[in-house]
């Protein structure tokens, strides 16, 4: 801990809830403080749950522009044919239901800093407008010609391996090289699960602060528990189960056995032996030898690609649970449960796309078109919803 004094990680707990007293988290709190003073762009790395967002905000507060506008903005949460449009601004009719000329997400945080969250999804043809804009501070409207200046740090963060996603043509070069000339990469919580300890003692007495409760602590037992549990979603697990038992239990002192009550119940999405293979192959010591790129890549793809089978179980659950609702009949279509259901159904009504199709516009009925809802009730990521709205002529 040579490089970031005691005090100093105190100091950067209380203010921006940076958790961390082990090599790899100084070694990223150290490299924080180095480049928040500068005008440098950052890219930030990290599996999702690392608290990419939380370094974020504290480069721009450690910095001179933190008098101006954090502008936050997911990349990966708004659809392809919107975003830049939202990045950049539009004119009046420079699309379908643009009725007046808006501002985008760079000139709002003009000489502030703008958060790029998930920008391994932005398409390649944004892309080359963000690399002007680093490049020159110059960009152009949506439907104008007109050049526009503005003074903008940048600060993006991915889960995604850049690299890989440049050799397969999906993220442009020189954007990764521009954007990668400081890189923080924040590791998973598996890989420092000895700062475990300082993390249940923050979001524990932070939770019960907010609650106004007393915190009585937590049983040795309890503690060596959750250091032996894999934490898939990382810190943001770890915080939202400690505030979960601490806020139900109203700050009791925190057992083996109240821990069981509350800690998800293992699934085979999550417990996998692909899952679970690839989780000891990520924590393999850094004494070992370094395994060949190519099959650490290999490793990393059948991750996904498993998580991506998780993902369309779900959605077929949900699309199975709903389909008795795509008809909505009325109380006269009612047959009794005696008379066996007609076996001649329309072809169409078979295939997937029209019981996905049916499955959204229901799903949006439900949620009186709340978008998120709806993304929430089918199973679908935001992003996903959007495109297949799209997709379908739903708008």
């Amino acid at each position: 801990m040579s490089t970031v004094s005691r005090q100093l990680l105190r100091q950067l707990a209380t203010r921006f809830g940076l958790i961390g007293e082990s090599p790899l988290m100084v070694q990223a709190l150290s490299r924080l403080l180095q480049v928040a003073p500068t005008d440098l762009s950052v890219l930030i790395t990290g599996e999702t749950g690392t608290g990419k967002e939380v370094f974020a905000n504290a480069v721009h507060e450690l910095s001179g522009r933190k008098r101006y506008p954090f502008v936050s903005v997911n990349c990966g949460a708004i659809p392809e044919t919107l975003l830049e449009s939202e990045l950049f601004g539009a004119e009046k009719g420079a699309f379908t239901g643009s009725v007046e000329q808006r501002k985008g997400f760079f000139e709002s945080a003009h000489r502030g800093t703008i958060f790029l969250d998930e920008i391994g999804e932005m398409p390649v043809g944004t892309q080359v407008k963000l690399l002007r804009i680093l490049e020159s501070g110059e960009f152009s409207r949506l439907g104008s010609s007109d050049v526009h200046k503005v003074d903008v740090r940048i600060v993006a963060a991915t889960n995604r391996d850049l690299a890989y996603e440049v050799r397969q043509g999906r993220f442009r070069q020189d954007l990764f090289f521009r954007l990668n000339s400081v890189n923080i990469h924040l590791p998973p919580l598996r890989q420092h699960i000895e700062d475990v300890p300082v993390l249940v003692e923050h979001f524990a007495q932070r939770t019960a602060d907010k609650i106004t409760v007393e915190y009585h602590g937590i049983e040795p037992a309890a503690l060596q528990h959750l250091a032996t549990l894999s934490w898939p979603g990382n810190v943001r697990e770890l915080r939202n189960i400690i505030e979960t038992v601490v806020t139900l239990e109203q700050g009791a002192r925190i057992t083996r056995e109240m821990l069981d009550r509350y800690l998800p119940q293992p699934t085979e999405e999550f417990d996998s032996p692909l899952t679970t293979a690839l989780v000891r192959v990520n924590d393999t010591p850094r004494s070992a030898p370094t395994m060949d790129a190519d099959m650490a890549m290999l490793y990393r793809t059948l991750l996904q690609l498993s998580a991506d089978v998780a993902e369309m179980k779900s959605v077929l659950r949900h699309l199975l649970s709903m389909s008795v609702d795509l008809q909505e009949p009325s109380p006269t279509d009612i047959r009794p449960a005696s008379v066996a259901p007609p076996t001649d159904v329309p072809v169409d009504d078979l295939q997937l796309a029209n019981l996905e199709r049916r499955a959204i516009e229901t799903a949006l009925r439900r949620t009186q078109g709340n978008r998120r809802e709806a993304a929430k009730l089918l199973g679908l990521s935001e992003r996903t919803l959007y495109r297949k709205i799209d997709d379908y002529g739903l708008l």
